[in-house]
Formats: structure tokens, sequence, C-alpha cells
């Protein structure tokens, strides 16, 4: 142990050492005015930044009280379209190469209005080396309630059911960051759609965004220094199989120098929820069917923020932020399951009640200086903690004999995680600009449960505490090597402990310790105006949730429990992506390898009572996928389509293995500007049948609609049907460890929601911060 860590600081020490330069572009922001030839403001518009030739928009957004304003634009010559109803085009070429600020008047358009009311819809989606930028104040998604419904539009990532994880195909789930700072999921459903410029899905982040980042979420928000108050409300009522309701409210005060913000939401969701398995053991003769449905489990959601951001100038500040969450299920569910045990056969009805309770909190501090015109230092603190109460009393019923309360069940499960962090950025020249960072995190988790075995007058206490320590240093360079060439190249490491220990043993149950190398390396070759190619190779790692690393358990039926693995491993990946960009259109492709790729499997070990569902660690998983994306707009109609053929292979030596055949994956949503204010849209996603080796699943053809309104510029509402064939149904069978398993998740996804939302001022104010924790998606 002692050996590692004298290796990682040499390593970090070597960083320092080598610490060199990489390519670092100048910013600028623009604003202006657009008036009338009155001198009057022009309230409703669009303002377009394209490039010099015009052959791709660079930024969009659109007036707000006459006024107009870009952020963080590169230095450059671009052409400048500004158009508004019953106005001439305006049109003017700018060169930016400091921050710029000017009045645009507009002249009366004396032929037909339709000319200038259909350029205004632009295609809110670009595609730039294999990236995806959804330009969030596009009228398609400026009247849209909440952040997660924007996601549900963008080609690749889908979202769950229960919005409460987004997923990226063939990827996993993505990092979120909000400028060059880290947020949760939960800070992100906490944005307003008014703050938020774009949001930009990166396919090969560099190792800045930790080892675990194999994509990156984005977040540039609109930032002033105005004074002022905003506010906006929102209601959704959801109608799938019971009704939920989502109350949010998030709002910010500025007073032209520091700025509050804070948000708060109350959800109330009629959760249902279904699934069927039947599986056997041959070797043990041994065949089991069950089906479970949660008619209508009341969950109750409070969620909140609140931060603080001071600036002492316009690189320093210091900010705050906290996030909470607490959780309220009542999860009672029915259950009836056939067992066979050689001749033996039972059919048992069970009704377990459940009082279920999460609570989540996090906290940081940031501080960032501008040591030097080239030099930046950041650095951070961060604490975290989630804890769930789970009590539950099982209820069986053996062959029509009547129920009886059978067991009683107390689990509590607490995790509590620090972490620092301190980020060092330094720009030699306008070509040159290099990052390095350190970060310290320590996570200390207990797992405890009391099983009271009425039948049996038995009683069983466990108490299971869990300690992982995770220190990392990356160092990155990348270089603008001329105008056609761009090269970034990083590595990253870590070293890593894990502890698990179970009360009244003399020795550990896990005791782990590691260190290892993340090289990531990306470059781009500009072939000629209209083309771009890009390769990428990385190593990532995806560590299991610390709560999957527990001794909790749920019970499924007396012959099947859920649980998590003590013994859960890490996912190591290898990537090699490629991307050809020509124009705004994409053509990708993205090669892997995975070990200890991680699945959940039913297992059954002699001799127990009682067979498990639990997540497990597979020997390796292959795979590749090819597609194309393709943006598109004329006048009212904009489309966004992407295409892939995806190969994927999972292999273990104690699993039957099937032949592994390629699948489809497809994308669009077309959407229409019908009138002022308002968007039509729909679309959906398909994949054909997957059989990826050991897993076969089943083909879903999932189709969603929506129409958005705007009122006034400050009312919005929305009507979304989602999942309108019903087809969010995931089927899968397999044979791993001499059980064969065949079932079906059933998902409640259609929907027909309702959304309001009213905004109250107009001013944003610039708010910093940063999460601190690298390990905070892994708490929950």
């Amino acid at each position: 142990m002692f050996q590692n860590r004298t290796v990682l600081k040499q390593l970090s020490f070597l960083f320092f050492a080598l610490y060199i330069s990489s390519y670092g572009q100048q910013q600028f922001t623009f604003k202006g005015s657009v008036v009338d030839e009155n001198n009057q403001m022009v309230s409703i518009g669009d303002v377009l930044l394209f490039d010099s030739n015009k052959e791709n928009l660079i930024a969009y957004t659109s007036l707000v009280n006459g006024e107009f304003l870009f952020n963080e634009v590169n230095g450059g010559k671009y052409l400048l379209e500004v158009s508004a109803l019953g106005f001439k085009k305006y049109s003017k070429q700018i060169i930016l190469g400091e921050n710029l600020e000017f009045s645009i008047q507009l002249k009366d358009q004396l032929t037909e209005l339709e000319a200038v009311e259909v350029t205004a819809l632009k295609n809110p989606i670009t595609t730039a080396n294999g990236n995806l930028k959804i330009d969030v104040q596009n009228p398609v998604f400026a009247s849209v309630v909440d952040a997660m419904e924007v996601l549900s539009k963008v080609p690749n990532i889908q979202i769950s059911p229960d919005r409460e994880s987004i997923s990226v195909i063939s990827k996993g789930s993505p990092l979120i960051y909000l400028g060059n700072q880290r947020i949760s999921l939960d800070e992100f459903k906490g944005l307003s759609i008014e703050g938020i410029e774009s949001i930009e899905l990166i396919n090969n982040p560099s190792p800045k965004y930790e080892a675990e980042g194999q994509a990156v979420l984005l977040i540039h928000i609109k930032t002033s220094t105005d004074k002022g108050v905003t506010l906006s409300l929102g209601e959704t009522i959801s109608f799938r199989q019971n009704t939920n309701n989502y109350l949010s409210s998030n709002g910010s005060f500025s007073n032209g120098k520091w700025s509050v913000r804070g948000n708060l939401n109350y959800n109330v969701i009629g959760q249902w929820e279904s699934n069927t398995f039947e599986f056997a053991i041959p070797e043990e003769d041994i065949y089991s069917d069950y089906l479970v449905l949660i008619p209508n489990n009341k969950r109750v959601q409070i969620n909140g923020g609140l931060g603080f951001y001071y600036p002492f100038n316009d690189s320093d500040y210091v900010s705050f932020n906290t996030t909470m969450k607490h959780q309220m299920d009542d999860a009672d569910f029915e259950t009836n399951t056939f067992v066979r045990d050689g001749v033996e056969e039972n059919q048992i009805l069970s009704e377990p009640k459940n009082d279920n309770r999460r609570g989540y909190f996090s906290g940081n501090f940031n501080y960032n200086k501008k040591i030097d015109s080239d030099w930046n230092l950041f650095t951070g603190i961060q604490y975290s903690s989630f804890k769930q109460k789970l009590d539950t009393d099982i209820f069986n019923n053996y062959n029509n004999e009547g129920f009886s309360l059978d067991e009683s069940r107390y689990q509590e499960y607490k995790i509590g995680s620090f972490a620092a962090r301190g980020d060092v950025e330094h720009a030699i020249s306008d070509k040159l600009k290099s990052e390095f960072g350190v970060s310290w995190n320590e996570g200390r988790a207990n797992a405890h449960s009391n099983v009271q075995q009425l039948d049996a007058q038995n009683e069983v206490n466990a108490d299971y505490d869990y300690k992982e320590q995770l220190y990392a240093s990356y160092l990155n360079f990348s270089s603008n090597l001329n105008k056609k060439l761009e090269l970034n190249i990083g590595v990253r490491v870590e070293h890593n402990n894990v502890n698990g220990m179970l009360n009244n043993e003399t020795s550990p149950l896990v005791n782990r310790e590691s260190t290892r190398i993340f090289p990531k390396a990306g470059l781009n070759v500009k072939l000629d105006s209209t083309k771009t190619l890009s390769l990428n190779y990385s190593r990532n790692i995806v560590r299991p949730n610390f709560s999957q690393t527990s001794s909790v358990s749920v019970f499924i039926n007396p012959f099947l429990e859920a649980t998590n693995n003590i013994n859960l491993l890490p996912t190591i990946s290898h990537r090699i992506t490629s991307n050809l960009q020509w124009k705004n259109k994409s053509f990708f492709m993205d090669v892997y390898q995975k070990d200890n790729p991680s699945y959940y499997a039913i297992s059954y070990e002699t001799p127990d009572a009682t067979a498990t569902l639990s997540p497990t660690n597979l020997e390796k998983e292959s795979g590749f996928y090819a597609g194309v994306t393709l943006p598109f707009s004329y006048k009212i109609w904009t489309s966004t389509t992407s295409v892939s053929l995806n190969y994927n292979k999972i292999k273990d030596s104690s699993a039957i293995l099937a032949t592994a055949k390629p699948y489809v994956y497809a994308y669009t949503d077309q959407q229409f500007k019908v009138a002022t204010g308002t968007i039509v849209s729909f679309g959906g996603w398909m994949m054909t049948e997957r059989n990826e080796g050991i897993y076969t699943r089943n083909a879903m053809l999932v189709l969603n609609a929506s129409v958005t309104k705007t009122f006034f510029e400050k009312f919005q509402c929305a009507i979304r049907l989602n999942d309108i064939t019903k087809a969010m149904n995931f089927e899968e069978r397999y044979s791993i460890n001499g059980v064969e398993a065949n079932g079906t998740y059933f998902v409640d996804a259609r929907e027909i929601a309702v959304a309001v939302k009213y905004k109250f001022g107009n001013k944003t104010s610039k708010f910093k911060n940063k999460d601190v924790d690298e390990n905070l998606n892994r708490i929950n």
C-alpha cells in the first residue's frame, strides 16, 4: 500500500515537472440591442451567428426585450443575421477580437411576411467532430418546461421512465458539467430552461472529466451581471397507470455583484411496476415462475437546492451550493409464485408491506483564482451523504392455506463521502494550454440489517462496514499545431483502496488495492473547408454504486431475493472512436472492449434455500457501432435523424453463449413551427432484436409527440404523448451459472402529460459552482 502511494506521489510530481501547455483559444462576449426605424425596441426576433462563409450555424439566440447576448464565442470572422416579423433581414460581417456591444436598426418589410417568418426556425441540434450540441434557446426548446424533457429529444440519449437516470447508447451514464463545473443529476433537473444557452453531448471527453467519463453532458448557461429577480413556477400532471404530479420552482437574485439561486420541487408519483420471470436450475431439478405487481406505490419526493456566488472580479470568485432530496415510498406489492423442487410443488401468494425512506444531501465550497494572465487555480471541498431505511413485513400464503406473517426485516444503509480537489490551467500562448489536477475522495458506509424469522423463532443481526479511498491526478495537453491539425493528449492516474468488514469477523470480506493509469488521446484533422476527421482513444473505468456493494436485500418471493454484491468489481473499458464531420452531417464509428462488465443475473448456490438476483461481473464484453447523424432544416420544418449499426458480445465461462448478431438503433424527431410560439413535434426511437452472446433482448419501437405553446413570452404550456405504442417492455433471456432465465420487465411509460410554467422577471444572473466529489453519481 505504501509503495503504491509512493508511486502515485512520484507520478504527480512528474506531472508537475513535465507541466507544459496546450492550445487555448480566446473567447469573447458580444451583445447588442435591436430597434425599429422609430428607435423602439423590437421585442420578438431571432439572432443567428454563422461562420464567415455561412456554411455552419455557430450559435443562436432570441431577442429579449430588444436585446441579445452571445457568451464564450471563439475569436474570428462571423456573419451575424437578425430576423424579425415585419422587418427586413439584417446581415453584417463582424470580426471578434474583443468584447463587443452595438445597436442594430431594422427596416420595415414591405414584401410578404412569409419569407421573414420561415427563416425563424433553425435546427436546434448541430453536430461537430462527433459531438452533439442542442441550442436550448431555439424556439423548439425554449417553450419546453423542464431540462429533462430537452434531453428526451436528443439522439442516443435515453431517459428512464422514472426520470431518475440518463444513459447514452453504448456508453452508459454520462457525467454532467455546468461549464467547467461538475453537477449532479438532481442539480441539473433543478436548472431553469430560461437560463440554459445550450447543452453539448461530448462523446470523447478529455482526462479532465474523470476516468469514468465515457460521455459528458456540458451545460452552457446564459450569464449577465444585471440586477433583478427571476422566478419560474411549473406544474406537470402526468397520466399513466396512475396520476403523477410534478411541481417545480426555481429562482435567482442578483444585486449586480453577488448572486443567490435556489430551487424546490415537490413530486407525488403513483408508481406502477411489474415484472415476470421463469427460471430453471436443471442440475438441482428446480423450476420457478413468478409475477410481481406494484399497483400503486405512493412515492413522494421533495428536492431542493440553494447556492451563493460572489465574484471578486471577472475571473476570481467564491461560491457554495447545496442539494437535498427526500423520498418516501410505501412500496407494497404482491407476488404470485410457483416453485417446483424435485417432486415438491408450491403455489405461493406473497404480500410484503414496505416502508422505504431515502435522504440525500450534498454541499460544496469553491474558490477560483486567476494567479496570472496565463495561470488559473481552482480548489474545492465537498461533503455528501445518503441514508436509506427499509422496513418490511412479509406475509405469505402457501397453497391457499391462508396468509401468515413469516418474517420482519429492519434494514438501514448510510454513507458519507468527503472530497477535495485542485485544478491548474496554464496558457503559454494562443496555441498552447495545459491542465493539471489532483483530487482525493473517501467514502464510509454502513449497512445494518435485523431479520426476525417468526416461523423459526430466529433472529439474525448483521453489520457491514465499507470504506473506499480514491486518490487521482491528471495531466492534459492540447495544441492547435496549425489551422488544419488539433491534438489533445492526456493521462489520469488513480490509486484506489477498498475495505469491507462484517461484524464479528476477524478478517475483511473485501480488501483490494490498485493503481491504474487511464490514457486518452484525440486528433482532429481539417481535410477541407467542409470536412473534419476526428480520431480518439481512451481507457475508462466505471465503478459500482456504493449501495451495490452493501449487504441490503429486497424480498421478491420466498425463493428469490434481490441482493447487492459486496465483491462487485469496477469495469475497465478501452475505446477507439472516429468521426467524419461533413458540413452539418456526422459519420461515426466506435470500437470498444470491456473487462469485468456488470449485469444483473439470477444465481443459486447449494445448499442455499433461495436464489438471488444481483449484479455480477462477467468476463468480457466487446463490440462496435457505426452510424450517421443527419440534421435537416427547411422553412418551418426541422428534423434530426440518427441511425447506427451496433454489435455487442458478452462472454463468460459460466454462461451458455448464443451467436451474437448486429442490431439497428434509429432515432428521429420532426418539429414544425405551425404558428408564432407554437411547435408541434413527433418522433421516437427503435431497436431491432439484440443478440449479445449471453443476453438476448427484444426489439422495441417507441413513438412520442408533443405540442408546446408560449403565451405573452412568459407563460408556457405543453402537452406530451410518450410511448404511444406502449412498447417499453424489456424482455431478456440468458443462461449463467447453471440458471436458465427468461423474463419481462413491464415499464409504465405510456403517458399523457400536461405542463404549464410561468416566469417572473427577465434577468439571468451569473453563477459558478462545481461539484468536487468525483464519486457523486455513485451515491444513491
